[in-house]
């Protein structure tokens, strides 16, 4: 009778060792079968809706090196700790493509923890060649083990940097009339550096006057005299 105890109790502790492996089996592979909320998901976050193109003119500023701002997202899982994503960037013509180490700069691409959302800030530097042309830099986020890239349509983003001048067509003759008078690329220049970047015709009347009036008071603030183009002192068309 002794013998079919220990046989009985044999066989039950066989059963529990045996139902514990196949919980513990279970467990291990769901463990490793990653919910989809378990997943993050990066996208770039585009300033204009749809729009993965990013304009910068070195006419703007009288920096030689500057910083364009390219804000990423993502969905999912939050961060607990900072992590890596990865981008590619595209080859392309080097007399259209902005040079790797010379014009530009890529950043370390390390998504930080605080928040869904993070920027890549490429560095511009400017170059001889930017002053009659137009120059560009194309990439795109890929996927790597902590992010998924797969959201089409938000992947992609092309910088165009110049630092040529020509009349903007937002310069008519109405502007010529009764704001900035007579336009020249100095004028231009200084106009976009020191007063207002951005398109002067979307401006509703009363803005208009108030960018012009402000540089008709820095051009006579300026010693010595600014002088135009033609040789001539350099003036507005508004009064005040």
């Amino acid at each position: 009778r002794m013998k079919h105890m220990k046989a009985d109790t044999m066989k039950k502790t066989i059963a529990i060792l045996a139902a514990a492996a196949t919980l513990f089996t279970t467990a291990c592979n769901k463990s490793e079968i990653l919910d989809p909320t378990d997943q993050r998901y990066i996208y770039m976050s585009y300033p204009e809706s749809g729009n993965p193109v990013f304009n910068f003119s070195f006419v703007s500023t009288i920096k030689e090196t500057v910083e364009i701002a390219v804000p990423i997202k993502f969905a999912g899982r939050p961060l607990t700790e900072d992590l890596a994503y990865a981008v590619k960037v595209y080859p392309g013509n080097k007399d259209t493509t902005l040079e790797e180490g010379v014009e530009y700069e890529l950043p370390e691409m390390i998504f930080h923890k605080e928040d869904f959302r993070d920027t890549i800030f490429v560095t511009i530097h400017k170059t001889d060649r930017m002053e009659t042309g137009t120059y560009n830099l194309k990439f795109s986020l890929e996927s790597n083990d902590n992010f998924h890239a797969t959201q089409t349509g938000f992947l992609e983003a092309e910088l165009r940097v110049t630092a040529q001048i020509s009349k903007p067509s937002w310069w008519t003759q109405n502007v010529i009339d009764f704001y900035l008078g007579g336009y020249s690329d100095k004028k231009f220049k200084l106009f976009s550096q020191n007063i207002f970047v951005g398109d002067y015709g979307e401006l509703d009347d009363s803005e208009k006057q108030y960018y012009a009036l402000k540089f008709k008071y820095w051009l006579e603030d300026q010693t010595p005299p600014v002088k135009d183009e033609d040789g001539t002192l350099m003036k507005v068309a508004i009064q005040g």
